[in-house]
């Protein structure tokens, strides 16, 4: 049987894991527990796992999708802490460190059609149509963990970008 840091290793080599889920994964494929701390606390030594990394590497994933609150339920399965504790200042999330920003790209990524028929044509704006358009945005949103005040505020900001656009 290989030994539990080589199969650490190889796990890591795929994509990044957190401390937690990398010991269950070794002790699921029954390596000894002394064992798998001692290939954790290895890999940590050497730079190959990082919980930082992990957390960065998840929120990369997530952010265009997903709200912090569901990126911070996420992280919490895996024993870390929320979304506020990331960097920002780190300029690889710069571009996604706004949940507002996120939120405005999700709406004109997903409904851009539904917003440009709405806004296209020179008749006035229909409103039910518009009402029915933006629950169906906050709903959207909010299932996916953004905040309302976020959501709110991307939505304003879609309206001023279409208005100003007609």
């Amino acid at each position: 049987m290989v030994s539990a840091k080589s199969k650490a290793v190889a796990l890591l080599a795929r994509r990044e894991h957190s401390k937690t889920e990398l010991r269950s994964k070794l002790l699921q494929r029954g390596y000894e527990p002394s064992e798998v701390e001692e290939a954790i606390e290895w890999t940590t030594s050497h730079q190959f796992q990082s919980d930082e990394r992990f957390k960065l590497s998840l929120f990369r994933r997530r952010a265009p999708t997903f709200g912090d609150r569901a990126i911070a339920a996420e992280l919490g399965q895996h024993g870390l802490g929320d979304v506020k504790s990331l960097s920002h200042d780190d300029s690889e999330t710069q571009i996604l460190n706004s949940e507002e920003d996120r939120a405005f790209e999700w709406i004109k990524r997903r409904q851009l059609s539904s917003l440009d028929s709405l806004f296209g044509s020179d008749s006035p704006v229909d409103q039910a149509e518009l009402l029915v358009l933006k629950s169906k945005v906050y709903r959207g949103l909010s299932a996916r963990g953004f905040e309302f005040v976020n959501i709110e505020r991307a939505w304003r900001r879609i309206l001023a970008e279409f208005k100003s656009n007609a």
